[in-house]
């Protein structure tokens, strides 16, 4: 039997938010773009075109939606609540990430974007 894993990814979900400190993140928000990877292993039903051997990208978009609709301080509360979430409902998850991306965080000068990212 094949020995491997699978990495099943999302990447670049664009999302209006309000987390953040600065009173004008959380009334006015900001752009984010989140990515999500997980790691699943290789199950040899796949090769039978089972979907029961996989998850559903629409099912990690979903649990990504929700949290990112939950106003926080941190970028890193969102991800790790998104991690958590995930591992959670689907127990075959050896690893992964989420990254979340504020576009235009509120520092003086800044010209690029910040990024926080869980790696599990």
């Amino acid at each position: 039997m094949l020995k491997a894993n699978y990495n099943i990814k999302l990447t670049d979900l664009h999302f209006h938010a309000y987390h953040g400190v600065m009173p004008q993140e959380t009334k006015v928000g900001n752009e984010f773009i989140v990515s999500v990877s997980v790691t699943i292993p290789f199950q040899s039903s796949v090769l039978d075109d089972n979907l029961d051997a996989t998850i559903s990208y629409a099912d990690i978009y979903d649990i990504v939606k929700d949290e990112m609709n939950h106003p926080r301080k941190l970028l890193e509360t969102v991800a790790a609540t998104i991690s958590i979430r995930l591992t959670e409902k689907w127990k075959q998850i050896v690893g992964g990430e989420v990254k979340i991306c504020k576009s235009t965080p509120p520092i003086s000068g800044i010209s690029g974007a910040s990024e926080v990212a869980i790696i599990f």
